[in-house]
């Protein structure tokens, strides 16, 4: 009989999908998994790859043969999904539910009352990228403990920041596409674009995940010769307000995320008082 801790995923999508790769990654074995059936191409995929991985008939045989749940559904039907699910007391339950609190899950898979949350994101399947943690329990953190960069934070509410921050990843690849049709603009193949571009921001990403322990503000400044380029690049931006928008942006997903206003009202306000 195996000593593998018994781990169910609740909803498999893309983001369950990437962290049960992870789990499985480089032929270890970490858990056995068993997976909710309602995607059959991807819980079919995973479990032909991995023979720790199987199908479970329905969530609530999940839920039953589990000792730790993993809740991966969407936020919109997550209430309605969870109320229908029996728990028991001696589950831990790792919410992957975004803008779920765990106020507002404990009413949901009660009587559990071991409730964690976290944050991953799609490098997990390669053990890459941050995976921001929120638990007291220490099980958790080493079941999830090198699948990326295991982010272990103290408040709840960080949580909602480091997943308003996340809303930014589009942002990045569209400067790197800025940068890309201006290069192209001035002559540049766009093979050889898309080459000098990528790898740029990967050694400057690269630089940063090294120098971890320095500020950013530090880092700016070792890449900004006094009178330079980098230095008349980052201040034309700073004048244009470009450090104080992508704030401004985040307090608006974060606002989207608490449900304080959705984006588009808050957009019609500042479109408002501008004019």
């Amino acid at each position: 009989m195996s000593n593998l801790p018994k781990v169910g995923i609740v909803g498999v999508g893309t983001i369950a999908e990437a962290l049960t790769h992870g789990l499985c990654a480089f032929g270890e074995r970490r858990a056995e998994i068993l997976l909710s059936p309602r995607n059959e191409a991807i819980t079919s995929r995973l479990a032909l790859r991995y023979p720790d991985v199987s199908i479970a008939a329905d969530n609530q045989a999940v839920v039953d043969a589990s000792e730790i749940v993993i809740l991966a559904v969407r936020p919109q039907i997550a209430e309605e999904v969870l109320k229908a699910l029996h728990f028991r007391p001696d589950q831990k339950i790792v919410s992957l539910i975004a803008t779920f609190s765990v106020q507002r899950l404990s009413t949901l898979v009660s009587p559990a009352k071991d409730i964690s949350r976290a944050i991953p994101l799609p490098p997990i399947a390669d053990r890459q990228g941050p995976l921001t943690l929120y638990t007291q329990s220490d099980e958790i953190a080493h079941l999830l403990d090198g699948l990326g960069r295991l982010i272990r934070v103290e408040e709840e509410t960080n949580l909602e920041l480091a997943s308003a921050a996340t809303s930014l990843m589009g942002t990045y690849f569209g400067m790197m596409g800025a940068v890309d049709h201006w290069l192209i603009q001035g002559g540049f193949k766009p093979e050889s674009s898309r080459a000098f571009v990528a790898e740029l921001f990967f050694i400057l990403a690269q630089a940063a995940e090294k120098r971890s322990e320095e500020s950013f503000a530090t880092l700016t400044r070792d890449y900004s010769t006094p009178g330079g380029l980098n230095e008349q690049a980052w201040r034309e931006l700073q004048a244009a307000g470009w450090g104080t928008q992508v704030q401004s942006a985040l307090d608006l997903i974060l606002d989207r995320i608490y449900g304080r206003a959705t984006l588009d009202t808050r957009l019609s306000q500042n479109r408002s008082t501008s004019n």
